[in-house]
């Protein structure tokens, strides 16, 4: 009997540490005391305003502060044409540095006004320490951009930021021993770290202390700053990634610390961390409601269009990798990483889809695939001839290249974000464990069906329109897959073309319809069907989409260009013949730091304008300087079907 009584002696400080453990805590008996609930409510909106007012006036007092770095790319519909500079299009590179220190100075201000403690001031100051190093990162890599035209290199940069999160973690450690000197769950459960993270287990237990074992001390101290420098590093580095339109990084990080308050909101009155935290994501959440304003989505872009451009500013370098190292140090601090996985998971998609396509899948396949098409041909393969599973990267760019509207892009990327950010929330926050996993579960198949939206839409294929008749159909072009699920269109119509279905002379040529191949492929199609139809300068539209270097591996499409020169030649009944690269309008002058290697969007379809303009050449009249292919200001991606143009006579 006294063992017994000895034992539940023992159970009940085990009880109460598991009901105090920072994991994953139940919000039943966990709440935010309601005396701080105005205080919170003030600290956001006071860094929302004065996050407003100060990025007002860094726009006002550096407007010359822009980037005059060219980022390479095929065909970017984002850079300026005809002799503009890079710089008339950027806009200041402010925004990151304003909301930062908006961050600190109002996070210091909330430390004063709810009275921290020593050991709470010490974690706010490592935290906001870290986030300005982050952001100090990105602001050296911003200076080279606007006074050298040229940021920091991805390796300078990642070993920067990886630093910054080692040095933070080894503080945190060492300043706070309470708090960085236990190990937890899930890495202590794992197999071979659980032998070596902590060598005395308590079962049940979620933390372990490792005091006086040096064995787990040093090994934890090197766990925790790995850990922290690579959960910094990746955060940092994907919301940099997905500061590529303008208002996604903002949307997308608003979402995520609005979801991370929430998570730690449950730490609030049981542990002196659950304050500082809940500081933290507030002052992440309000600094980008103010920066927002000035950074608002458009249907914008700089080769197309007349839509009015909302965004002022932009975040920069220093605002992305701030934000990110501010979310990681959140997650580090509440234990929380592998939930920033399933919050961020916009971020995830972003960061993933860059390194696994492009560091990863291109460079295996430069060197160990062979496309056996073109094994005969010497003629250079580019990448885009490798079966990616994106047109570009990070994500964002694979459906700005389909020519989705970049506002509703935006807006459709911070609904995403907000589904992960909730789904998240509820994996971190249910009371029954099937609903956790349930959530975790939803979180994972989102992102699988985002991923494999990539593979859906970057193959294109060439049918009859309307599909639905039986006779009179035109030939058009679409991206997607040839099928309706259960009455949803599993496609995506871009134009019809000039040429209807008679043109088609044999069954392969029939069988080659609806099936799905490249784009470079699609316009060869569509252009050898225009040109056999007549329709030469619909013909050359489509062909001369093509980038060069996909061209030049397609010897049949230059054997019909020169056709089309010697047709020219017979339509003029001119004593010199047309040559085509006379009836082509001139491609706009690319000058200053712009190089000549972007060229139009294959992927985009062919606007009457275009068409229009070399039938005018044809007959003769003067070609326009410049050729607009969007179709209103406002963005809209609607079905364009070109006007029949008067061709010659049949070759």
């Amino acid at each position: 009997m006294p063992q017994v009584l000895m034992n539940a002696r023992e159970i009940k400080p085990l009880v109460y540490h598991l009901h105090t453990a920072a994991a994953l805590p139940h919000p039943t008996d966990q709440t935010v005391p309601l005396s701080l609930i105005p205080a919170f409510l003030l600290v956001f909106l006071i860094c929302a305003i004065i996050s407003f007012l100060v990025c007002s006036l860094a726009k006002a007092v550096f407007p010359k502060f822009r980037s005059g770095e060219h980022k390479p790319g095929t065909h970017r519909p984002d850079l300026p044409t005809g002799g503009r500079e890079i710089k008339t299009i950027e806009l200041p590179l402010v925004g990151g540095p304003s909301f930062i220190l908006t961050i600190v100075g109002t996070g210091i201000g909330a430390a004063y006004l709810l009275h921290f403690s020593q050991d709470q001031w010490t974690l706010l100051l490592i935290a906001l320490g870290a986030t300005l190093a982050y952001a100090l990162v990105g602001f050296i890599d911003d200076w080279g951009k606007v006074y050298r035209n040229s940021g920091l290199s991805e390796h300078t940069k990642f070993i920067g930021v990886f630093l910054v999160g080692c040095i933070a973690a080894v503080v945190y450690f060492f300043l706070l021993p309470n708090l960085g000197q236990e190990s937890y769950s899930i890495w202590k459960d794992l197999p071979i770290l659980n032998t070596i993270l902590c060598v005395h287990p308590i079962k049940g237990t979620l933390n372990c202390s490792i005091a006086g074992n040096p064995v787990s001390y040093y090994s934890w101290l090197i766990f925790l700053t790995l850990l922290t420098g690579c959960v910094g590093s990746a955060t940092s580095i994907c919301v940099d990634f997905s500061d590529g339109l303008d208002g996604l990084a903002g949307g997308l990080v608003f979402s995520a610390s609005l979801a991370m308050g929430i998570v730690v909101a449950s730490l609030v009155g049981q542990e002196p961390k659950g304050i500082v935290l809940e500081v933290l994501a507030l002052l992440g959440a309000g600094s980008i409601l103010g920066y927002l304003p000035w950074n608002w989505p458009s249907a914008w872009a700089a080769r197309k269009g007349k839509a009015p451009r909302r965004a002022k500013i932009y975040m920069g370098d220093s605002g992305a990798l701030g934000l990110g190292g501010l979310l990681a140090m959140i997650a580090i601090f509440s234990r929380n990483e592998v939930l920033l996985l399933l919050i961020g998971g916009a971020f995830v998609l972003e960061g993933a889809s860059a390194f696994i396509s492009a560091r990863v899948l291109t460079r295996i396949f430069r060197r160990r695939l062979q496309v056996l098409r073109f094994t005969s041909s010497r003629e250079f393969v580019p990448h885009t001839e490798f079966p990616l599973p994106f047109l570009a990267t990070p994500l964002h760019h694979h459906f700005d290249l389909l020519g989705w509207a970049r506002d509703r892009l935006v807006y459709g990327a911070w609904g995403l974000g907000a589904c992960f950010a909730i789904l998240g929330v509820l994996s971190s926050l249910a009371q029954i464990g099937w609903q956790r996993y349930l959530a975790r579960f939803l979180c994972v198949l989102l992102l699988a069906i985002v991923w494999s939206s990539g593979s859906w839409s970057k193959s294109y294929f060439v049918g009859k329109h309307p599909p639905e008749r039986t006779r009179r159909r035109r030939l058009a072009l679409y991206y997607g897959y040839p099928l309706r699920l259960m009455g949803i269109r599993l496609y995506h119509l871009v134009e019809v073309i000039e040429a209807s279905e008679d043109v088609i002379e044999t069954p392969a040529e029939e069988l080659a319809l609806w099936q799905r191949m490249t784009i470079f492929d699609a316009r060869s199609m569509l252009g050898l069907y225009c040109y056999r139809a007549g329709y030469y300068p619909a013909a050359l539209a489509q062909w001369t989409r093509i980038p060069e270097r996909n061209r030049v591996l397609r010897p049949e499409i230059v054997r019909l260009l020169a056709d089309v020169d010697k047709s020219l030649a017979l339509e003029s009944q001119e004593t010199q013949p047309m040559r085509r690269d006379q009836l082509l309008p001139a491609e706009p002058i690319l000058e200053g730091n712009l190089l000549p290697a972007d060229l139009p969007n294959p992927y985009e379809p062919v606007r009457q304008e275009e068409t229009n303009g070399i039938q005018e050449v044809w007959n003769g009249r003067k070609p326009p300087s410049f050729i607009s292919i969007e179709n209103d200001d406002h963005g809209d991606q609607e079905d364009q079907i070109t006007t029949p143009l008067q061709g010659g006579s049949q070759p």
